[in-house]
């Protein structure tokens, strides 16, 4: 009897070591699990700057956090989620012209060459760009995911997407007095204006995109203004140039391909628009790269980029107050600037408690284009169908200087205020006898000055919903104000002897999901 009793005690065995066998491979691939889950949590966890970084007015919460006991209620479905933004107020101008539905920005916040009668006037999108998109994300290998963006801006007043040429062609051959609220945009009408994007990205080997994409420099400008690039209240948000390295159009970039790359405190980013060369009539291209880092706090980012062959469209007319538009031109048409653009920013913020403190410095440098446009290029959508190469005849290179400081302070969990100022400057670049080293309005080629200093009060009352109040205070001088247009005692005229300015007080709401 012996032996099929250890037999049977054989079989036990070989069954239980099989068991053990099983039981441990399933260990191992839960411990590789749970150890690839605990790897990506830390990435996300220690990943702030790398999303503050790759945000956008459009993609940031509200000033304040959310009151406690908030719960996850986004729009998402296996990782694909639904999400927006409507801004919506009224405001008042000093100096304004009408609204304009096809410009983001809507009205004139702040003074510009239109600015004249003071009016009370619809105010989108004071504190942010209202948008609605849609970004997903997949893992296709352990810790890399494919991931994806469409996003759209437009304006809740009209209905409209953004086009910011289209603005420019409906006043065309009007006299400045009469026009509405008109800006250079690269934001043209696209079905996807903000964003078009796909990639891969991995917490260890860094982020890699391609499409329609937001230049380093207006991700940089967005992180680092207290006030997020706001049309209503910053310098930065209003005229959208900066965030495109002088020139709106260069703010957000078509055919271009994006890195980023975080360790531990240090980050970087790389980007190249393929742009467009040979038998062409307008060669164009850009090649950005930032690098920057975080420390309990203390937050920095330099960034340097060269636009080649970059346009600012403008409206036809030989005279901005008795425009005469050339004969046999289209309705979509529109002159346009072909300069070559150097860059460099640095920016710096540091947070402590409810404080935060935030700077920046952005340098910009505008020459002759090495590969002259012809006319008739189409831009956007748009046909240029005059065309300056460079600043004009007897001129150098043109440089503007951006300065800015501001703070936040998070009076309560619902409660922010914001204040910050700016300062532009722009160097007298006519070598002609007439102009050289002149200062005053007379001349665009002269060296001017720009100031905008606003506050802002930002209360949250839901996770979803917040109110704000503020104003901004604009006015520029010398160069900068050449060929502006005020009302002054009921009579129109250049502001030569005086000074543009406006005031905007402003309230909003914003709804977000």
């Amino acid at each position: 009897m012996a032996l099929p009793i250890g037999a049977a005690y054989a079989d036990e065995v070989s069954d239980l070591k099989a068991e053990a066998k099983a039981l441990r491979q399933q260990n191992d691939a839960l411990a590789k699990r749970l150890a690839a889950i605990e790897k990506r949590q830390k990435a996300l966890e220690a990943d702030t700057t790398q999303r503050i970084m790759n945000a956008h007015p459009a993609d940031l919460p509200p000033a304040t956090k959310a009151p406690p006991g908030s719960v996850d209620d986004s729009l998402c479905w296996h990782r694909v989620c639904l999400y927006g933004v409507i801004d919506a107020g009224f405001g008042y101008e000093a100096h304004g012209a009408p609204f304009n539905g096809s410009a983001g920005q809507g009205v004139l916040y702040g003074i510009s060459k239109a600015s004249n009668n003071p009016m009370w006037a619809a105010s989108p999108n004071g504190l942010s760009q209202s948008n609605i998109g849609l970004k997903g994300a997949t893992e296709i290998l352990p810790g890399l995911d494919a991931i994806f963006k469409l996003e759209s801006g437009f304006n809740p007043y009209s209905g409209q997407l953004v086009n910011g040429p289209a603005s420019l062609v409906q006043n065309n051959g009007v006299p400045l007095g009469q026009q509405t609220a008109s800006f250079d945009s690269s934001r043209a009408g696209q079905a996807f204006n903000n964003q078009a994007l796909v990639g891969l990205s991995s917490a260890t080997y860094g982020t890699l995109t391609f499409g329609r994409q937001y230049a380093l420099t207006n991700e940089q400008i967005v992180a680092y203004d207290p006030l997020g690039a706001s049309y209503a209240f910053s310098l930065l948000g209003f005229s959208s140039a900066f965030g495109g390295g002088g020139l709106s159009e260069d703010a957000r970039l078509d055919q271009s391909i994006k890195y980023r790359w975080e360790y531990g405190p240090v980050h970087a980013g790389a980007l190249y628009q393929i742009g467009s060369y040979g038998g062409t009539t307008w060669d164009h291209d850009a090649y950005e790269g930032d690098l920057g880092f975080t420390y309990q706090g203390f937050s920095v980012d330099g960034t340097y980029s060269q636009f080649n062959g970059a346009v600012s469209l403008g409206l036809l007319g030989t005279s901005p107050f008795t425009p005469v538009v050339p004969a046999n031109v289209g309705n979509q048409t529109l002159a346009a600037t072909v300069t070559d653009d150097t860059t460099f920013m640095i920016t710096a913020k540091y947070k402590w408690d409810r404080f935060e403190v935030l700077g920046g410095y952005e340098h910009m440098q505008f020459a002759n284009p090495a590969n002259p446009a012809t006319a008739g290029f189409v831009d956007e959508g748009y046909v240029a169908s005059v065309v300056t190469n460079g600043l004009g005849a007897g001129t150098k290179d043109k440089i503007l200087q951006l300065g800015w400081i501001g703070g936040k302070w998070q009076a309560t969990d619902q409660l922010t205020l914001i204040a910050a100022y700016y300062h532009e400057t722009q160097n007298a670049y006519d070598t002609t006898v007439t102009f050289s080293g002149c200062s005053t309005a007379i001349s665009s080629h002269c060296s001017g000055t720009a100031d905008y200093a606003s506050v802002v009060f930002d209360y949250v009352l839901s996770k979803h919903f917040d109110v704000y109040a503020g104003v901004m205070h604009s006015q520029v001088a010398g160069g900068l104000s050449n060929g502006f247009f005020l009302q002054d005692g009921g009579v129109a005229h250049p502001t030569t002897n005086v000074v543009p300015s406006n005031w905007d007080p402003t309230v909003g709401m914003r709804y977000a999901f």
